[in-house]
């Protein structure tokens, strides 16, 4: 949905919402957090999805100091009148490019994003080396 902001917008059948969850001593994080709370307000899991208003959600928990700080520093934006948190194109970008997720898909993204007059250059520069990301 961030694309939406900041680039033209590309056709997904979901909708990916980057969270915190507590931190556990397991190396395995959990989504069952996520999950109870899910079906305790009603809603429908559907393999990795939780359908809202009949939109497949896909949370992504935060996993690196970088995902932390791009929770953190979202922009709050409106969409269709609600107010929304929203992954600024930059720390997008930088985590469309992280080692485990530079999918042909992502790295397409990041590449719009990258053009998009949004994008702050400087600050799309310094992520690597604050998070030890190669882009």
């Amino acid at each position: 949905m961030a694309l939406v902001f900041w680039s033209e917008p590309i056709p997904t059948s979901d909708l990916d919402v980057l969270v915190f969850l507590p931190a556990l001593a397991a190396p395995i994080i959990s989504l069952d957090p996520i999950y109870k709370w899910t079906e305790a307000n009603g809603f429908v899991a559907r393999a990795e999805h939780v359908l809202i208003a009949e939109v497949p959600v896909r949370f992504l928990p935060s996993h690196n100091a970088m995902a932390d700080e791009a929770i953190e520093r979202a922009a709050t934006l409106e969409y269709e009148g609600v107010p929304v948190r929203v992954v600024l194109p930059e720390y997008l970008t930088a985590l469309y490019l992280e080692p485990g997720a530079r999918t042909a898909k992502r790295r397409e993204r990041a590449a719009a994003l990258m053009e998009s007059p949004s994008v702050d250059a400087d600050v799309l520069r310094t992520l690597p080396g604050r998070f030890g990301l190669q882009l």
